[in-house]
């Protein structure tokens, strides 16, 4: 089996150091070494679509938009006993670079991004507080995530002009109710 190659800083260009202006994060999670070895081979975007270039420098993974370069989260692993902890993650709060941080949301969506895009685990997509359940959830997945690694094996979302038009619908009604 042909593994993948193993991102780093250099795999990506125009990439943008991680702010002064952050927040730190509460995550409680381990990974066994299977995981931490799977996570540390990163993410490389192979098409438009992939919106996540992900790699680890040392024990911390830097998660980078990968349009714009900019450095989102950063998480360290630490080595305790047969397991890696997350001892410290990072969110950006530069508002001119990513806009209306919630820590508790962050939390979630970076765990996401691990487990779904790194670990290739099937689960759903936190949804932020700002937007209600249902609201286009299909919208939201490609603005956030993109692509991801699995979609060829996703299931193919049926586009017809009902659906489309009924979710312009409810994001129109969601953005009225602001």
């Amino acid at each position: 089996m042909l593994l993948p190659e193993r991102a780093t800083r250099q795999s990506w260009p125009n990439l943008k150091p991680f702010p002064a202006q952050y927040s730190r994060l509460s995550i409680e999670r381990a990974y066994t070494e299977q995981e931490y070895e799977r996570i540390s081979l990163g993410l490389v975007p192979q098409r438009m679509e992939d919106k996540w270039f992900i790699f680890m420098d040392g024990n911390t993974l830097y998660v980078h938009r990968s349009w714009t370069g900019l450095c989102i989260y950063q998480l360290t692993l630490a080595k305790e006993g047969t397991a890696y902890v997350v001892s410290k993650a990072y969110a950006n709060r530069d508002e001119s670079q990513y806009p209306g941080g919630n820590d508790p949301y962050d939390a979630r969506l970076l765990v996401y991004l691990i487990d779904h895009l790194l670990l290739q685990k099937s689960m759903p997509m936190p949804i932020p507080p700002n937007l209600p359940a249902g609201i286009a959830t299909e919208l939201h997945y490609s603005h956030v995530v993109g692509a991801g690694r699995n979609a060829e094996a996703q299931q193919p979302i049926n586009l017809t002009i009902p659906r489309m038009l009924g979710w312009v619908g409810r994001w129109l009604m969601w953005l009225v109710k602001r």
